[in-house]
């Protein structure tokens, strides 16, 4: 069977993403979820198109961990629920083009994942009004603002919004959903959201058949846009070309003129109290649902109920929006995180051979026990470096070289062929210097506990020998840890491959406590992360250990991916070491047993040599 790499691994690839956003992902949950910036995952399949997914999900979730004010959505929902699902639908919008901004490499991730959740026309026959209404705001907001493989589902969701609520409000919702961009904060898309809800109490034009049809072309068309509601032409975000443009022109009354005032308030405007006058008399905005200077409007009416709906006693529009039930509405996909949260479920792997350790950055040593540990490593460092030299020397730069044959002409020396000079073919040639990234991993599990300050000494000295080099990164790192709730295991983190092992020292990252099981395997994935997004051609994994794995058939297939992935792997037997378990786990020669931490060097010197002959 062949073995799988770690490269583009989903634990990896994951954990690179998060770090990169600076928040925390933990594997092993039973569902997907997030809370307090850590993302919870379960482990899953293998697959490209769950990998996607899953990296959707959780760029997703990040969007809302860096951008949305959750105090918002505590106010958002103690009002109908409507209110906090069509917000939470236009607010997916405005963070998603903000991670799109930042981090270009995520889109591909997100609109796969909007195609798997959102993809699909669904029939809207027998829909409330509030869900018509929240699905053209979905769909069209993702399509036309964002981009995204939605054109057959937004045109089916405007198509069946239309029907109901009638072209001339249509087409004022899309004017106002082209805000979102603009939009500072998550509280301005709270107004928005009163916005667009008040444009359901206004009175609908009797000739339907002569507005816009507001289903075009997604952002960046080249649509005219100098008419927008309110006659504001300079608004900073580029606007969908729906026929927006004439739709202020064509409200009769006073309400025409107040949504056209609205929309001249221009970008950005959503968060602000937007309540107060400006000292150059402009209307109010509708976005508190009040209409300053309508007669026929009551500001103290029933959820501002205006038109033919507030004088017959019928519900307005905007009523029965407002009074659709949480039932209605619970099928409602507001939240592309919550729905493809359980598309993910459908793909969880509970019997998957491991589960991705944590990371847990903050210092997991003491002072004390981390002094005396710095002078053992140190003491025990002499020597060492020319040991290492094999497993960390690599191809790097280029020697150019010229030869009187070859494919390449180095047109300087053309000119040397008149006086016999036929050297005249540039070949490169690699030069073999220092060129390795080196990661240590240290076993200290319970059945470390009488040989732990032996095998962290030799993890100074280890480092110690590396450090300073040219070409050479060095990181390590320490397991079972705790420190981040629910997380079934933890790595801690000794030192960092930008970091210094003087600096290190000084954080109290050594002199660590033995206690725990033995999670190899699930610690191998955060090391080999390291290793693999660290500079260097050379990728070394060394772990000091006992050789006595909690689950030896998992810890094998991780040691065998490093190596499918370019990782050279070696371990360092402590304490009651086990022979089979070293082999089975290794391989025969990928070892060495040391008593202590005095024989590291000669212990070392074999090891070398063994590891090179086995990898060539």
């Amino acid at each position: 069977m062949k073995i799988q790499t770690l490269k583009n691994a989903l634990p990896i690839v994951m954990r690179s993403m998060a770090d990169d956003v600076g928040v925390q992902v933990v594997w092993g949950a039973d569902n997907a979820h997030t809370w307090d910036r850590v993302i919870y995952l379960p482990n899953l399949q293998e697959g490209e198109g769950v990998a996607k997914l899953a990296l959707g999900y959780g760029t997703h979730e990040s969007a809302h961990i860096l951008y949305s004010d959750q105090s918002v959505y505590e106010k958002a929902g103690e009002e109908p629920p409507i209110v906090v699902k069509l917000m939470n639908a236009m607010e997916d919008v405005r963070i998603e083009g903000l991670m799109f901004q930042k981090y270009p490499a995520v889109r591909p991730w997100l609109d796969h994942t909007v195609k798997v959740v959102l993809g699909g026309v669904e029939r809207s026959d027998g829909l409330p009004e509030a869900a018509l209404l929240h699905n053209a705001a979905l769909l069209n907001g993702r399509y036309r603002l964002l981009n995204q493989p939605l054109a057959d589902e937004a045109a089916a969701s405007l198509a069946a919004m239309r029907e109901v609520m009638g072209g001339g409000r249509t087409v004022k919702v899309m004017a106002l959903l082209g805000k979102i961009p603009a939009c500072p904060d998550t509280e301005a898309v709270y107004q928005l959201t009163h916005q667009i809800l008040d444009v359901l109490d206004e009175e609908e034009p009797e000739d339907n058949d002569q507005q816009p049809d507001p289903q075009e072309q997604p952002q960046g068309g080249s649509q005219d846009q100098d008419n927008q509601p309110g006659g504001d032409s300079s608004q900073g975000q580029s606007q969908p070309g729906d026929g927006q443009g004439n739709a202020g022109d064509q409200q009769p009354g006073e309400q025409g003129a107040q949504q056209g005032d609205a929309g001249a308030d221009g970008p950005g405007q959503g968060g602000k109290d937007q309540s107060k006058d400006d000292g150059k008399g402009a209307p109010d905005d509708s976005s508190q649902g009040k209409q300053s200077g309508d007669a026929g409007a009551d500001q103290n009416g029933a959820d501002g109920a205006s038109g033919a709906g507030a004088g017959s006693g019928k519900p307005s529009l905007k009523q029965k929006v407002l009074a659709a039930s949480a039932g209605e509405l619970d099928d409602l996909k507001s939240d592309l995180g919550e729905a493809a949260a359980k598309v993910l479920k459908a793909h969880a792997s509970p019997s998957s051979g491991s589960t991705p350790a944590a990371v847990f950055h903050a210092p997991v040593g003491n002072e004390l026990l981390g002094e005396d540990v710095a002078q053992k490593g140190r003491a025990a460092s002499m020597g060492m470096r020319q040991v290492l030299m094999g497993l960390i020397q690599g191809s790097r730069n280029s020697r150019v070289v010229m030869r009187r044959t070859g494919r390449q002409v180095e047109g300087s020396r053309l000119a040397r062929v008149a006086v016999g000079e036929t050297r005249i073919f540039r070949k490169s040639e690699p030069v073999q210097r220092t060129n390795a990234a080196f990661q240590v991993l240290l076993d200290a599990s319970g059945s470390m506990s009488k040989c732990v300050r032996e095998a962290e000494a030799a993890v100074v000295a280890v480092l110690t020998s590396l450090e300073g080099l040219q070409g050479v990164t060095s990181g390590a790192m320490v397991f079972p840890r705790s420190g981040i709730d629910n997380a079934k295991t933890c790595v801690g983190v000794l030192k960092r491959h930008n970091q210094t092992l003087v600096r290190a020292l000084k954080e109290n990252r050594f002199g660590v406590l033995a206690g725990g099981g033995t999670p190899l395997a699930d610690a191998i994935w955060p090391a080999a992360g390291d290793l693999l997004s660290a500079k260097g051609e050379r990728k070394v994994l060394a772990v000091i250990t006992d050789g006595d794995p909690d689950r030896v058939s998992a810890a094998e297939n991780m040691v065998a991916r490093c190596r499918a992935s370019g990782i050279d792997v070696f371990a360092l037997a402590f304490g009651s070491a086990r022979t089979e378990l070293l082999d089975k786990v290794y391989g025969p020669g990928n070892w060495t047993f040391l008593s202590g931490v005095d024989q590291l060097r000669a212990g070392l010197s074999s090891l070398v040599q063994s590891v090179l002959t086995n990898a060539a």
